[in-house]
This record gives structure tokens, C-alpha cells and sequence, in this order.
């Protein structure tokens, strides 16, 4: 029998990490694509227009895309737009957002906090809000 990360590796799927996995087939194809030739640098470029194009077709809705290079990123900063110095987040003691961004939301918030609150199975009661605050 081989380690705990051999067995994980022969896996065919695993969901550790967007971090712990190769491109997706078809992502990969389009960078290749997209590696010809020299284009404007900073989001000023064909394939980032094609690219925020689609979301917003997608999302039926004129908006801003911005990209980030994972998941913690994306989450940090999707919060942080949402909130001011003086706001806090609040989630459970066990939420994705506490246990596994190693505190870079709260780097992010520019002084927000993460207020952490106990549930059943993971979930919040509305009750909790006044607790908290």
C-alpha cells in the first residue's frame, strides 16, 4: 500500500486544491493560442476582451471582470470590494473562507474582520448575528 499522497495521486479526481492541479484541456489550448505574437499588456488585449465579453453574456449584465490567479484571491478580494474598514464577515467557525485561506482575507479587508460563529452541521442561525454584535 503507497502513502496517503501516492494514493491521493492515482485518484482521478480530487478537489484538494486549484493550486494542486494541471490546466484544464481546453484552458490550456487557448493560452497556447493566445502565446503568438505580441499583444498589449494589462487586460488591453483581444483575449481579454473575448474573455469579458462572455461573462457578461453569460451574467446578462453590463459589468467590470476582473481575474485572479486562485481561489483564495478571487475570495479575498471578492470581499474586500464588499466591504468598508469598519465591516466584519461573519461565517462559521468551519467555513471555507476560515479554515483554508491561511488569514488572507483579513489581509485584503484593509482591517475587516472574519467574526467566527458556532452551527449545526456547519450552518448559521439568523439568531447568531445578534450574538456577534
Amino acid at each position: 500500500m503507497g502513502t496517503k499522497i501516492e494514493i491521493m495521486s492515482s485518484l482521478s479526481e480530487q478537489f484538494a486544491s486549484d493550486n494542486s492541479s494541471g490546466i484544464c484541456p481546453e484552458a490550456l489550448e487557448y493560452m497556447i493560442r493566445a502565446n503568438h505574437g505580441s499583444v498589449p499588456a494589462y487586460g488591453n488585449d483581444e483575449w481579454t476582451q473575448k474573455a469579458t465579453d462572455y461573462f457578461r453574456e453569460l451574467f446578462e449584465i453590463d459589468c467590470e471582470v476582473f481575474f485572479a490567479f486562485n481561489g483564495t484571491a478571487a475570495n479575498s478580494l471578492s470581499l474586500a470590494a464588499l466591504c468598508q474598514s469598519y465591516h466584519s464577515v461573519i461565517c462559521h467557525e468551519t467555513a471555507h473562507i476560515e479554515t483554508d485561506e491561511c488569514g488572507a482575507p483579513e489581509f485584503a479587508f484593509n482591517g475587516s474582520k472574519l467574526l467566527l460563529a458556532q452551527g449545526k452541521n456547519g450552518k448559521l442561525r439568523s439568531a447568531v448575528r445578534y450574538v456577534l454584535l
